[in-house]
């Protein structure tokens, strides 16, 4: 980056930029996660469970309102363009509504298609898609139902695949497709993938074995994409310390190099015990333009950037008409846009 240049802009009060470049205030901080088991249908086991996770410190769970204490819940998804938090509940394959501040859910349909198991869920960009997925007869199958009343759209079947989580990448990735569907499950061989799919031609584009977990993972998982293309995931799983001996391991969060499969380790999900997270939605700070550093402050090093970018005649810096020309009122729209700060 150049070195910043100051000037003096005699009686304007300073103000920021608008663009490509704009940052999200800071990026998600907290993820949601919910807890079920379909495939062991094991008494015993905490169903229901919603936590709110402190991305920056994993350790860190506010545990929320049950969810439901008579159901399964598979997979978990922010319904893009609302603040709808949706659970695919999985032994009566189901989207439900999760109501995070007083507990409780409300049925929106039953997709069909689909049998009790483990389970994954997320919504195409604009919301009104949901894709839902269980294995099915040695399938793994992928059903796209309509958002807002569960009716079936399409059925996706992978042939000796089982999905346990489901992300679809963000508007504006710079690498792959927008609306691409990707998932974890476990090979054969008991290994964890990542797979990246093309529900147009029904294909599995690519799969990598993910590399760098200290456990053996098991069968609950959650995958999501930030709007900045970073891949995020919990991955639970044991340790075996002698052959009939075994540690379970509670929910890891992670970050996931697309291209190589390859984590990085940001915690352990612990809160109040062990944790088999089925899900893991992120929730996303609103854009904010004037934070052109990206570290969610609007401050003196944001506006010595976009004075960089006004120097150089940078089209990033071009903000008001006439488009080309720059001039006080590009300074003049930065300078609103700082004012107002991050959300």
């Amino acid at each position: 980056m150049k070195t910043s240049t100051m000037i003096l802009l005699s009686g304007l009060l300073p103000v920021v930029l608008l663009g490509a470049e704009a940052a999200h205030a800071g990026g998600p901080t907290h993820a949601y996660i919910i807890e079920g088991s379909g495939f062991f249908n094991a008494p015993g086991i905490e169903l229901g469970r919603v936590g709110l996770v402190n991305l920056s410190d994993p350790s860190d769970v506010q545990l929320l309102p049950i969810a439901a204490s008579d159901a399964r819940f598979g997979g978990l998804a922010v319904r893009p363009g609302t603040n709808q938090l949706v659970g695919f509940e999985n032994t009566t394959n189901s989207l439900r509504l999760i109501d995070a501040d007083q507990g409780g859910n409300t049925l929106v349909d039953s997709v069909g298609w689909l049998e009790p198991g483990v389970a994954g869920l997320t919504f195409s960009n604009d919301g009104s898609v949901a894709y839902a997925t269980t294995a099915v007869s040695g399938f793994g199958r992928i059903v796209r139902a309509d958002a807002d009343t569960g009716a079936v759209l399409g059925v996706h079947n992978f042939l000796n695949v089982n999905f346990s989580s489901l992300a679809t990448v963000p508007d504006g990735h710079p690498v792959y497709p927008a609306g691409q569907v990707w998932g974890l499950g476990l090979s054969g061989t008991g290994g964890l993938r990542l797979y990246q799919l093309d529900l147009d031609t029904n294909t599995i584009v690519s799969q990598r074995t993910v590399t760098g977990l200290t456990f053996n993972p098991q069968f609950e998982t959650g995958l999501d994409w930030a709007a900045d293309g970073t891949l995020y995931a919990i991955i639970q799983g044991f340790r075996q310390l002698a052959p009939n001996q075994f540690e379970e391991v509670s929910s890891n969060l992670y970050t996931i190099d697309p291209a190589t499969a390859a984590v990085t380790h940001r915690g352990v999900v612990q809160a109040d015990g062990s944790w088999d997270g089925a899900s893991l939605a992120l929730i996303e700070g609103e854009p904010c333009p004037a934070d052109l550093t990206g570290d969610g402050q609007v401050n003196f090093f944001d506006l010595a950037l976009y004075l960089d970018l006004y120097n150089a005649q940078d089209p990033a810096a071009d903000l008001a008409p006439p488009f080309g020309v720059f001039n006080f009122f590009d300074i003049a729209a930065y300078l609103d846009l700082y004012n107002q700060g991050c959300p």
